[in-house]
């Protein structure tokens, strides 16, 4: 009789010697890469368990608990999002002037507007910025330098910087800006309170922006560039037809980014107004309702977190999904 040996597929008489399965010795090498790689892993892996996970998951459950001023806290379902809901298209408070807004619409709003200053404003113009600083114009270094420089100081000392200028009292633009028809205290009602926050976020992310965007132009072969002055394309072909194209993972990068602003972007209304003139963002509203350290506050928090990821998250990859394949395959 005949058995089966399946690795040499085929027959073998009854008592032949059995294979023999050669174990691989592990290499004293192979053990040093894996210390190594674990030891490099260790800190950001702790970092995320502690920071991220641990917190994260806390925070789920929490969105699910109803907590009272003392700390007890019992299952509620999802009693905190229907109140979190109800909070958005039902709240009394409207402090805006605008009878269809009420003050909870008003922080979502804002907080959409950062998506929307980042995606049609800072990017393009970082984008032209980057394209002509590229190109050598007249003392591009010095530029270089003035763009960056807003991400090398402190955000403390940035908003200083930036409000100084804009004081009623001593500020040196106060007097243009009033004769623009602003007055008074430029952070007192919204929707001007707001405005100054957008132009400060444009103002000191265009630096950032031109940074990764000149890297990804730079790393284009200059013989590119070349070959399409040989045939003619003047610089509006060049910008559209070549650079955008081949940088266009960075920029689908940066467009994300500046996507996940409408749920982290907390500090710079918080530094500029602390929240004055209805200047809250959905992150900024959640932060500073944690800080009251009132325990029935952190539920509510925690499900507003929550509601919003759920409905946000699939957005942004949704659009970053169709980003990515305008421009699919180039390559260089």
């Amino acid at each position: 009789m005949k058995k089966w040996i399946p690795k040499g597929g085929r027959f073998a008489p009854k008592g032949a010697p059995k294979q023999r399965r050669y174990k691989q010795k592990i290499t004293k090498k192979q053990v040093k890469d894996w210390v190594f790689v674990a030891i490099i892993l260790a800190y950001p892996v702790l970092q995320f368990v502690i920071t991220w996970a641990f917190v994260n998951v806390g925070s789920l459950f929490m969105a699910f608990e109803r907590t009272d001023i003392y700390g007890n806290t019992e299952f509620c379902g999802f009693d905190q999002f229907v109140k979190v809901i109800k909070d958005i298209f039902e709240s009394s408070l409207n402090d805006t002037g605008v009878s269809w807004l009420n003050n909870s619409s008003v922080i979502i709003l804002n907080s959409l507007g950062y998506a929307a200053i980042t995606i049609f404003i800072s990017l393009p113009l970082s984008l032209l910025f980057s394209y002509f600083l590229h190109k050598k114009m007249p003392f591009a270094n010095v530029f270089r330098v003035i763009f960056f420089l807003p991400n090398i100081i402190p955000i403390v000392a940035l908003v200083m910087a930036y409000n100084m200028p804009l004081d009623s009292t001593y500020g040196y633009m106060y007097g243009f800006l009033k004769a623009l028809g602003f007055e008074g205290y430029l952070y007192d009602s919204w929707p001007q309170s707001q405005l100054f926050v957008y132009v400060y976020c444009i103002w000191a992310g265009l630096g950032y922006n031109i940074v990764l965007m000149s890297g990804a132009i730079g790393r284009i072969p200059k013989e590119i560039f070349e070959s399409a002055q040989l045939d003619g394309a003047g610089y509006f072909k060049e910008f559209t037809k070549i650079t955008i194209p081949l940088i266009w993972p960075t920029i689908v990068t940066l467009i994300v980014l500046g996507l996940t602003n409408v749920l982290t972007l907390y500090l710079q209304p918080y530094l500029l107004t602390g929240g004055d003139g209805l200047t809250y963002s959905i992150a900024m509203e959640i932060f500073m309702g944690t800080a009251e350290f009132n325990p029935a506050k952190y539920s509510e928090m925690a499900a507003k977190g929550l509601l919003f990821s759920v409905i946000w998250a699939p957005i942004v990859l949704l659009i970053r999904n169709r980003l990515s394949k305008k421009y699919d395959g180039v390559d260089y």
